[in-house]
């Protein structure tokens, strides 16, 4: 019997709140919710639920469809979609905690890391640690202040992500890899949407 993506969603969110009562270090629990994103990614109810997501206008950055936001751990889950060739810049997502998983779409995803000291709030000299496609079924696990970047391929890409808290209030990194110029935005806004 094939479940419904909202039914889907509600089980993973029962599954989530599960790791957020055991006693782990942070490393250990957001691998784990990685281990049970596949359950999302592989659902083909969701594959047909995301041919209905809203894209975002030309023009507009990528929008974070905000699927749920938990009122006692905080966590959010979270739909991306990115249109063929389109990119985030390069940035971290602050203090929070990230599994981000390809469901449709190949990306190039590239991290980085700090080949200066950090002395200077607005300056950082970035060497490349990697650069790799991934396809879908991909996830990844982004620890705080971790530096990346992410570029859709030729066809448009669905990412269902789990962060610790919700985006778009407080200020993340981003980097200019060839001037060196480190600014501060906000992040990601969120969108609610209900999963049908």
């Amino acid at each position: 019997m094939k479940a419904s993506a909202p039914i889907l969603l509600r089980e993973f969110v029962e599954q989530l709140h599960t790791l957020f009562t055991e006693h782990l270090r942070d490393d250990e629990r957001w691998e784990r919710i990685a281990a049970l994103l596949p359950s999302l990614l592989n659902s083909p109810d969701l594959h047909a639920s995301a041919k209905a997501w809203p894209e975002h206008a030309a023009g507009e950055r990528p929008r974070n469809l905000l699927f749920y936001e938990d009122p006692v751990y905080r966590f959010v889950i979270n739909g991306l979609i990115k249109k063929p060739h389109e990119g985030t810049p390069v940035h971290d997502h602050a203090h929070t905690w990230t599994v981000s998983g390809l469901m449709e779409g190949e990306e190039r995803v590239v991290l980085y890391r700090r080949a200066d000291d950090g002395s200077q709030p607005d300056f950082a000299r970035l060497e490349t640690l990697e650069d790799r496609r991934v396809g879908p079924g991909h996830v990844d696990v982004i620890a705080p202040y971790v530096i990346h970047e992410e570029h859709a391929g030729d066809r448009r890409t669905v990412s269902i992500i789990v962060r610790s808290e919700r985006t778009g209030s407080f200020p993340q990194n981003m980097f200019h890899v060839i001037s060196g110029k480190v600014t501060q935005a906000p992040g990601a806004g969120q969108f609610p949407y209900n999963l049908e």
